[in-house]
C-alpha cells in the first residue's frame, strides 16, 4: 500500500542568540600637511559605521569604520579655528553561543566615550570606547503534513495552527545627493568645519511587494565665513527622502521591521552663479534594512489511523518568534550646563549635539526598566574672546520604566533611544538649560514552539486487528477520553459512534458515560 503525504512549506526566522560587548579602538591621527599645528582641542567626537558582518562558529565578526571629527585651535592666528576629519577601520568579534556560518547577523555599534592625548602639534592619539550589540538569526523551512491519502480508508484528525511566517528581508543602499544653499542672511563659505547629521521623522509602511520608508536628514553645518573677520557661522538644512525596499512576498497586512543607517558622508563647497561659495553639496549614503512577517493559518494533521494498516508518525518542533508587544514612549530630560571657563560668557549657541546610549535593560514584575545616559555637547561663541568657538560637554543619566502586561524575563526585548527634540534657553551668561526629548521604542519578542507531524509511514498490522473485535462493545468513558481516542482504539469511526449513540457532531464525553461502539464493517 502507499500512503501519500500532502505537505505545506513554512518558513520562519528565530533568534539563536544575542550579546553585547565593549571594544577600545586606538588610533594615531596625523594632522594633514595643509592644516596648521594643534594647540588645543575644542571638541573631539565621531560616528561609527558598520561595514560587513560575518557569522562564524559561536561568533560574529564585525568590520566597521570610525569617522573622527576634530575641532581645534591652531597656531595660526589668522586661521585660529580649524578642523580635521579622519577615519579608521576596525574589526572586532562578538561571542554568540550556537551561532554558525550560514546564519544572518545583525549588529549595531555606538561610541560610548572618546579620549585623546596630544602627542605633538602634528599628532594626536585617540581612544574610542565602542559598544557593539549583535544577534544571530536562523532562517528555517519546515515541511508540515496537512493531509494523508491512501487507497484504503484513513481517519484523519486535523487542527489549525497559526504561524508567524518569515517573508524575507532585504537591504537597499542609496546615495542621496543634494545642493544646499547658504541662507541669504549669512556670508559665503570659506571653510567647512563640521557637519552633523541626524535621521528624523522615520516612518514606513508595507505595500504589495515592497516597503515604503520615509524620513528626513537634518544637517547642521559649522563653517568659517568668507568675510573680513573670518567669523564662525552655523546653518541647518533638511533633506526629506522616500525610498523603496523590495520584498516580493509582503503586502499591506504584513508586519515589517525597518532599520535606518547612514554609512557614508561627503560634503564639498561649490560656487553659485555669482562666483561665491554659497552651495554646499551633500552626498550621504543611506542604508535601509527591512524584513517582513505574516501570520498564516495552516491546517495540519494532528493524528491519523486506519483499520487496514498501521500508521507510524514522527513529530518535530517548529520554533519561531512573534511580536508580543510594541511600545513607544518619551523621556523628557532637563539639565543646566555651565561654561567650563569662569571668564567665558556665551554670546551665541551654534549647535547642541545630543547622543543617547542605553547601558542596561531589565525585565521584571511586568516592567521593562531601561537605564542609560545622554551625552550633550554645546558649541557656542564666546563674548570678547579671540578663540571664538568653545564646547562644553555633560553626560546626563536617565532611567525609564514601561509597564508591559504579561512580559516574562525569558522574552527577548529590544530598545532603541532616539533624540526626538532638543531645545535650549539661556539661564545666565554662563548657563544654558537644555530640554531633551528622547523617543524610546521598545519591542518584545516571544519565542513560540509548535509540535507538528513531519513524517508518516504505513506498515502492515501485526495482529488480526479489527477482525477480532466483537460486533458491539459497551465502553464506559474515562477522564481525558474523546470520541477520536475511543474510535482510534477500537478501529471504528467517530461518525459511526455518533450515529449509534445519537450524539451530535463531536459531542464532548463525560467520565463514566456509557457508549456503544459498533464494529466497522468493510
Amino acid at each position: 500500500m502507499s500512503l501519500e503525504l500532502i505537505r505545506e512549506e513554512v518558513k520562519v526566522s528565530r533568534l539563536i542568540g544575542s550579546n553585547s560587548t565593549q571594544t577600545v579602538i586606538e588610533n594615531d591621527i596625523i594632522v594633514p600637511d595643509i592644516k596648521p599645528d594643534i594647540v588645543k582641542i575644542i571638541l573631539l567626537d565621531g560616528d561609527v559605521y558598520i561595514g560587513d558582518t560575518d557569522v562564524m562558529q559561536d561568533k560574529i565578526l564585525v568590520n566597521g569604520t570610525i569617522q573622527y571629527k576634530i575641532l581645534y585651535i591652531s597656531d595660526n592666528e589668522e586661521e585660529n579655528i580649524k578642523s580635521i576629519n579622519s577615519s579608521s577601520n576596525f574589526s572586532c568579534g562578538l561571542d554568540i553561543d550556537n551561532a554558525r556560518p550560514g546564519m544572518k547577523g545583525r549588529v549595531k555599534c555606538e561610541i560610548e566615550h572618546m579620549d585623546f592625548d596630544i602627542l605633538n602639534g602634528r599628532k594626536l592619539n585617540v581612544k574610542a570606547v565602542v559598544k557593539v550589540e549583535g544577534k544571530a538569526q536562523e532562517e528555517t523551512e519546515y515541511s508540515v503534513i496537512n493531509n494523508l491519502r491512501a487507497e484504503e480508508d484513513v481517519q484523519i484528525l486535523k487542527e489549525s495552527i497559526r504561524i508567524n511566517c518569515f517573508l524575507g528581508d532585504n537591504t537597499e543602499e542609496y546615495s542621496m545627493r543634494e545642493s544646499l544653499e547658504v541662507p541669504s542672511d549669512k556670508p559665503a563659505m570659506l571653510e567647512i568645519l563640521r557637519n552633523d547629521i541626524k535621521i528624523a521623522g522615520k516612518e514606513y509602511k508595507a505595500t504589495d511587494g515592497k516597503i515604503i520608508a520615509k524620513g528626513e536628514l537634518n544637517i547642521s553645518t559649522l563653517y568659517v565665513g568668507d568675510d573680513e573677520s573670518r567669523s564662525i557661522y552655523f546653518m541647518e538644512h533638511q533633506m526629506p527622502f522616500t525610498q523603496f525596499v523590495d520584498l516580493p512576498e509582503i503586502n499591506e497586512d504584513c508586519e515589517c521591521r525597518v532599520e535606518y543607517d547612514i554609512n557614508d558622508t561627503l560634503f564639498d563647497m561649490e560656487e553659485d552663479s555669482d562666483g561665491e561659495l554659497r552651495v554646499l553639496n551633500a552626498e550621504i549614503g543611506l542604508k535601509i534594512f527591512a524584513e517582513g512577517y505574516g501570520k498564516k493559518n495552516i491546517e495540519v494533521v494532528e493524528d491519523a489511523y486506519s483499520r487496514y494498516f498501521k500508521i507510524g508518525m514522527e513529530k518535530e518542533l517548529i520554533k519561531s518568534e512573534e511580536t508580543f508587544s510594541e511600545n513607544k514612549s518619551q523621556i523628557i530630560l532637563k539639565d543646566t550646563m555651565q561654561t567650563e571657563d569662569e571668564d567665558c560668557e556665551i554670546a551665541e549657541i551654534f549647535n547642541v549635539v545630543s547622543k543617547p546610549v542605553i547601558s542596561e535593560l531589565i525585565i521584571s514584575d511586568e516592567k521593562v526598566v531601561i537605564e542609560g545616559s545622554v551625552n550633550n555637547t554645546i558649541l557656542y561663541l564666546a563674548e570678547n574672546n579671540p578663540q571664538a568657538v568653545f564646547a562644553c560637554t555633560k553626560e546626563v543619566p536617565f532611567k525609564h520604566s514601561v509597564d508591559i502586561r504579561g512580559i516574562k524575563p525569558e522574552m527577548q526585548c529590544e530598545a532603541e533611544a532616539v533624540i526626538d527634540n532638543c531645545s535650549h534657553s539661556s539661564v545666565s551668561p554662563k548657563e544654558v538649560e537644555l530640554r531633551v526629548v528622547i523617543g524610546m521604542n521598545i519591542r518584545v519578542i516571544n519565542q513560540i514552539q509548535l509540535s507538528v507531524i513531519s513524517k508518516a509511514n504505513d506498515f502492515p498490522m501485526d495482529d488480526r486487528g479489527a477482525d477480532t473485535q466483537p460486533s458491539v462493545v459497551i465502553y464506559f468513558t474515562k477522564p481525558g477520553d474523546t470520541l477520536w481516542k475511543i474510535a482510534k482504539k477500537y478501529c471504528t469511526t467517530v461518525d459511526d459512534i455518533e450515529r449509534v449513540n445519537n450524539m451530535a457532531d463531536y459531542e464532548a464525553v463525560i467520565p463514566g458515560q456509557q457508549i456503544l461502539i459498533p464494529r466497522k464493517i468493510s
